[in-house]
């Protein structure tokens, strides 16, 4: 029995599988001289015994084959604190969890150009939701920064996001993985600051104890 690296859900990342099954077809097309091939292969990892099918497909014109899982590779897990914000993030921002696990499933599915899209959408939607609709996301962003949502360094990163964004939607341009998980990061980075460091600060101060003064007067 061959075994071949796969990805694997359960133990995360690339691991050892056995090829329990695999079924490959080619075709060509001679009158624009392209050709490609499809493999289909029932793949059962070597550590957890986990079953998964795998799809490998080849076109002559690409630089890489593209592969696809099923059920679906998740590539990167959603934050530790993801389900804190279920339970903090107030009723007017539930979109900020709907958004996010679209998000990640347009990532998982190999869609970077939808997820792309889907980050700048929700940035808009964050920005929006603690400043009122502005009219552009440049406004929001400047606005979010006087806030003081933003240091200066993290309005740059949203113009990254902003250009990459319109990029998508608007030229040829089709965004990496790791590229979509860079923007992410910058995203969920701002998500937990809005809606859960403010949260917990306010607790914070609630839960310390008033300094006293000399003389029993509060400091």
């Amino acid at each position: 029995m061959k075994t071949k690296k796969a990805h694997c859900n359960v133990c995360g990342g690339d691991r050892n599988h056995d090829v329990l099954h695999s079924e490959s077809t080619r075709w060509d097309n001679d009158e624009f001289g392209i050709y490609g091939d499809d493999t289909y292969e029932t793949l059962k990892c070597c550590g957890c015994d986990a079953i998964k099918l795998r799809h490998v497909s080849w076109f002559s014109e690409d630089d890489e084959p593209s592969i696809t899982y099923f059920p679906s590779a998740v590539f990167r897990r959603h934050p530790k604190w993801f389900e804190a914000l279920i339970d903090e993030v107030p009723p007017e921002a539930d979109f900020v969890v709907s958004l996010l696990n679209e998000i990640y499933v347009a990532l998982h599915n190999n869609l970077t150009s939808l997820a792309t899209m889907g980050v700048r959408a929700l940035l808009e939607k964050v920005m929006i939701s603690q400043s009122g609709d502005l009219g552009s996301f440049a406004a929001h962003v400047k606005k979010f920064e006087e806030l003081g949502h933003l240091s200066r360094r993290q309005r740059e990163r949203l113009d990254a996001i902003l250009d990459a964004g319109h990029a998508a939607m608007h030229r040829i341009y089709t965004p990496k993985i790791a590229d979509v998980i860079t923007l992410l990061d910058i995203a969920e980075n701002i998500i937990e600051s809005v809606f859960l460091h403010d949260n917990r600060v306010e607790k914070l101060k609630k839960s310390v104890p008033v300094k006293q003064r000399k003389g029993g007067n509060v400091a």
